[in-house]
């Protein structure tokens, strides 16, 4: 997977998906780097193939490779992807981001339960009225264990193993620790 930081020179920590104003996913990915495996020249060109291939298929500036890092035995990749369904085909992760209508024309089911982020705080999950609560909301939805930036305030999210960072931001992780294992998270939020 190809990843993104937005309006950053720095280098992300661990690995981060933001969803921007405009549309766009940018992904941050923080990974070990296996010299026995490539070298970084190798690494690079690999990168590079795979996001052009991707281009010639997909459409011309589909993803755009921003910044290319090996430092150590870690490997720092950031890219922008045009939208939610462009990064979904390339790193083959469920994902959405736009309104709750359009979420479910899309097919997306809100009959789960969800938490109420109030107070800087993720409040008791409980049954609601998705129609009623999200309609004019927008929504973001993820299949991976990352740490995920949304472009307003978030309002709810599906009962899952999260931690809320901040208004905009949630991680995503498993509670066993199991960082192959993945859930769907919906990410209900307000655009600022």
């Amino acid at each position: 997977m190809i990843g993104i930081a937005l309006n950053s020179s720095k280098t992300a920590d661990t690995s981060k998906l933001t969803f921007t104003a405009d549309g766009q996913v940018v992904f941050e990915e923080v990974t070990d780097f296996d010299s026995d495996t490539y070298s970084k020249s190798e690494f690079k060109s690999y990168t590079t193939d795979l996001i052009d291939s991707f281009n010639d298929t997909y459409g011309n500036k589909a993803i755009a490779l921003n910044k290319l890092k090996v430092s150590g035995d870690k490997a720092y990749v950031k890219a922008t992807y045009k939208d939610a369904q462009c990064y979904s085909s390339f790193t083959s992760y469920e994902t959405y981001n736009g309104s709750y209508t359009d979420a479910v024309e899309a097919g997306y089911d809100f009959a789960a339960l969800f938490s109420q982020v109030a107070d800087g705080k993720l409040l008791e999950a409980n049954v609601i009225n998705a129609d009623e609560i999200f309609a004019d909301s927008y929504v973001a939805v993820v299949n991976e264990n990352v740490t995920v930036t949304v472009p307003g305030d978030i309002t709810y999210v599906s009962n899952a193993d999260i931690t809320l960072v901040d208004s905009d931001t949630i991680t995503i992780s498993q509670a066993d620790g199991n960082a192959d294992a993945t859930d769907l998270v919906y990410i209900i939020y307000s655009n600022k």
